[in-house]
């Protein structure tokens, strides 16, 4: 027996702007590895923002529907190798392609995406001026042990099936830390929401009384 084939770690092919929009289109899998403040500040709608960080396979592998046509989008093809390596530990070893460079050099036809990137200081001053949903993606044990008052909990790996439950207008998103609100922003991001990411410490908000 020769056992299984070597793992292919080399560059994805190369993706147009054009197959890009029309993957993203499709409904298929497409993540933005880039750090998730430089996502909010401009993406292409309808991708999915996995910061290639220390948390980025243990949730994209959580999250991804496996077998799922996949495609990366890097700031660089470095970037990209990075990502290959780390979805190969966890068994992810089919890629479609890849897209890289600055992300306004990949719109095909379309206006880049953004939102606001916030703290729980700035969401404690909003919330005084008018009422705003404050949407928390942890999981359930951890909004029962304790939560901002009035906060709609739907955890992350809820998330895409619960879509119709975030409502419209101005929501805030918030995790423990930051890194899940940056997932759940990119999925819920839509032109009838203003999402603003608060990518901060939840010890910040019992700090300033938010919790209850």
């Amino acid at each position: 027996c020769a056992g299984p084939a070597p793992v292919d770690l080399s560059m994805p092919e190369r993706v147009d702007p054009e197959e890009l929009r029309r993957r993203i289109d499709s409904g298929e899998w497409v993540v933005d590895l880039r750090e998730r403040t430089a996502f909010a500040a401009g993406h292409l709608g309808g991708t999915l923002g996995f910061e290639l960080s220390g948390s980025f396979v243990t949730y994209l592998g959580w999250l991804y529907t496996w077998g799922a046509p996949l495609t990366l989008i890097g700031e660089s093809e470095e970037q990209v190798l990075d990502a290959r390596r780390e979805l190969v530990r966890i068994g992810i070893d089919d890629l479609e392609g890849a897209a890289v460079g600055e992300i306004h050099t990949l719109v095909a036809g379309t206006e880049l995406r953004s939102y606001r990137v916030a703290d729980f200081p700035a969401l404690a001053r909003r919330r005084d001026e008018q009422q705003v949903t404050v949407l928390d993606v942890r999981q359930a044990n951890e909004f029962d042990e304790s939560h901002i008052d009035g906060a709609v909990n739907i955890a992350l790996h809820e998330l895409a099936d619960r879509l119709d439950e975030v409502p419209q207008g101005e929501v805030w998103v918030h995790c423990a830390s930051g890194y899940r609100s940056s997932i759940a922003a990119s999925m819920i991001d839509a032109p009838e929401r203003n999402v603003v990411l608060v990518n901060d410490e939840f010890d910040r908000a019992r700090e300033l009384g938010l919790t209850g």
